[in-house]
């Protein structure tokens, strides 16, 4: 990950071990201001390997990377994306917002990108910020997969989701 005056790059890898075990790898770009830009995204499963690439100009429309289907109204109103499969993501809105900064409650839509068929749909995402302190803070979650409370340290990146995901090293 690259934080500058200019905007966030990250990159990663998921897995999910399991009955339906997957793998998944990312890109995505932010800008300065902390909305989404750019996501590539591949993934691989037992049965198919997918890949998408969403890309959204300043002011502008989510697109597919290719530029080959239709602009994507619905989800005009999200500045964020989250991979359902990745605690990560969560930490783009957060940060975007100030939660781990500052008390304060939030309720958004984010274009989330389903792995591995890497679907796209808007949804609604509420954070409410529950504590603060000079480590991070802690945030409760409400969205599409339940609820949970996200630790984040001071710079707003996720640590730990219980029973979910936690931060290695």
């Amino acid at each position: 990950m690259v934080i500058t005056e200019r905007g966030l790059r990250a990159s990663g890898y998921l897995v999910v071990v399991g009955r339906a075990s997957l793998g998944a790898s990312y890109s995505l770009l932010c800008d300065s201001t902390g909305r989404t830009r750019r996501l590539t995204v591949r993934s691989d499963s037992l049965t198919s390997e997918r890949g998408l690439s969403l890309t959204r100009t300043p002011g502008g429309p989510w697109l597919d990377g290719a530029g080959k289907s239709p602009p994507m109204p619905d989800l005009d109103v999200a500045f964020d994306i989250d991979l359902n499969a990745s605690a990560f993501t969560n930490s783009l809105a957060i940060r975007r917002l100030g939660l781990h900064q500052r008390y304060g409650e939030e309720s958004i839509t984010v274009a989330e990108i389903a792995v591995p068929d890497l679907a796209v749909e808007p949804v609604q995402h509420r954070y409410k910020t529950i504590e603060v302190s000079a480590d991070g803070a802690r945030i409760d979650h409400h969205g599409p997969s339940g609820h949970h409370e996200i630790t984040v340290d001071r710079k707003g990146f996720v640590v730990n989701v219980p029973r979910l995901s936690y931060r290695l090293g």
